[in-house]
């Protein structure tokens, strides 16, 4: 058998390996993928059926009605927000059921169990997911669940094995016939160098032979370093592109939160009317700030442009913090200090706004619920802006990360505060186009310091006004 033969069967061999262990590979994920979508979909609807149950319960429900009557307002309560999956529990008694299945024999709840749990099982021959926790109303516990029916999932992966089956075998076979041919018409410079050989072997010293094979490296790796760099532009464009559309959603969350707010004060029939013009005024600034941040976001996130250059104070431009900053830093009961040295800086005003906006929203979120005496400070000093809290730190494997994209130091908090780890990234995006350096000093339990520093060009001299003209007496 020739070498190309061997190396044929060889090659043929391994192709069908690779072709089973991939579709191996690619089933397990898509499985586990749609396992999880299921679970994270039941969990969630869960979530919101309890939610709604007792809002709704807790206004119609008395302390002092029977246990019939709370039992009957319950179910009627619960029934308008179950559809065709919600179980309500009282006690181990079926108050309401859209669904076939006993959720207590699939999902056991001890009274306490206030997160949702979640377990699959068999009910009728048919595979059930079944989401449930405890909710308590005047003193009596309830038991909210959700119990769909995945049975489909699990016929999906089967079918989806069946297909990949078919699918390796279809493309084994041609490649095998093809990697045969390949290699067959491969070898025939060899074969014209073996020959060479024993020609010069025999005394014929004027043979020559070109290297093919040399050639074909050659210009393989001359494609592969120029395929190599259009996917590393490509890539950077993408990221650019996500870090872009992620961070234009991101940034929409402040103003849109006034905005809902001044709307909701608005709907209000005994406001006067210079209430209604300030709410109005307040919602015309915020639509032209998100006008302004999404075209700067769009210039130097995805276009990778320098942001612009105009005068701002740095008092002015902590009082437009503060007041981006105020709800969400009263929600979580955190005063905001600020110290203007009555400076002058050549900035993108809304950009460096929603960078420190976004500096101390983080700030703020360093402290726990409740936590006596929490408060950031927001400093200028000549070119240099820091922001600095007390809360509980940042870990120092970590600190060299915070502003990478998606990244979180604690992904359960940052979760259950709303974060998506785009906020950090945005604020180095931002402090790139200014040319500024960004620089972290945190110890766990100790707090956390964001200093930053703007290069020379971008400060104005001392004396000099918004304008950039020196005031009088300066120099």
């Amino acid at each position: 058998m020739k070498l190309w033969q061997k190396t044929a069967l060889l090659c043929a061999a391994a192709l069908l390996c690779v072709a089973a262990a991939c579709s191996a590979l690619l089933l397990a994920y898509t499985r586990s993928a749609l396992l999880d979508a299921a679970r994270d979909g039941a969990a969630g609807r869960q979530q919101a059926l309890a939610a709604s149950f007792c809002e709704l319960a807790g206004r119609y429900l008395r302390a002092d009605d029977s246990e019939a009557v709370q039992a009957a307002v319950a179910g009627y309560c619960f029934s308008r927000f179950a559809g065709d999956s919600g179980v309500l529990l009282r006690g181990g008694r079926t108050l309401y059921s859209a669904v076939s299945a006993d959720p207590l024999a699939l999902l056991p709840l001890p009274e306490d169990a206030l997160r949702p749990r979640l377990a699959e099982g068999t009910a009728g021959g048919r595979r059930v997911l079944t989401a449930g926790s405890a909710v308590t109303l005047h003193g009596t516990a309830y038991a909210v669940y959700v119990v769909e029916d995945v049975t489909g999932v699990y016929e999906d992966v089967a079918r989806m094995a069946a297909a990949f089956l078919l699918l390796s075998a279809a493309c084994a076979l041609p490649g095998a016939g093809l990697v045969a041919l390949l290699l067959r018409r491969g070898a025939r410079p060899l074969t014209e160098l073996a020959g060479a050989a024993r020609r010069i072997a025999d005394g014929e010293y004027g043979v020559r032979t070109r290297d093919e094979v040399g050639v074909l490296a050659g210009d393989f790796n001359a494609m592969a370093a120029a395929l190599e760099a259009r996917i590393a532009e490509l890539a950077e464009t993408a990221e650019r592109q996500r870090l872009f559309i992620g961070g234009v959603t991101h940034e929409f969350r402040t103003p849109l939160t006034a905005l809902l707010l001044h709307a909701r004060l608005l709907r209000r029939a005994n406001m006067t009317d210079a209430e209604r013009d300030a709410s109005l005024k307040h919602i015309e600034q915020q639509c032209q700030w998100l006008e302004r941040l999404v075209q700067a976001l769009l210039g130097i996130v995805a276009l990778g442009r320098e942001a612009g250059r105009a005068p701002c104070e740095t008092a002015a431009l902590f009082a437009r913090v503060r007041q981006s900053a105020e709800q969400a830093l009263a929600a979580r009961g955190v005063a905001l200090e600020t110290r203007a040295d009555g400076g002058t800086l050549l900035i993108d005003a809304d950009l460096m706004r929603s960078l420190l906006v976004n500096l101390v929203d983080n700030a703020a979120k360093a402290y726990d619920p409740g936590a006596p005496g929490a408060r950031v400070l927001l400093a200028a000093d000549g070119g240099a802006l820091t922001v600095e809290d007390h809360g509980r730190g940042i870990p120092p494997e970590a600190v060299g990360r915070i502003f990478e994209p998606f990244y979180t130091v604690d992904r359960s908090r940052s979760k259950r505060c709303g974060g998506s780890g785009l906020g950090l990234a945005l604020v180095k995006a931002v402090a790139d186009a200014h040319g500024a350096a960004l620089t972290v000093d945190s110890a766990p339990g100790r707090g956390t310091a964001v200093r930053l520093t703007l290069p020379p060009e971008r400060v104005l001299p001392a004396g000099a006004g918004p304008d950039g003209a020196n005031r009088p007496g300066g120099e």
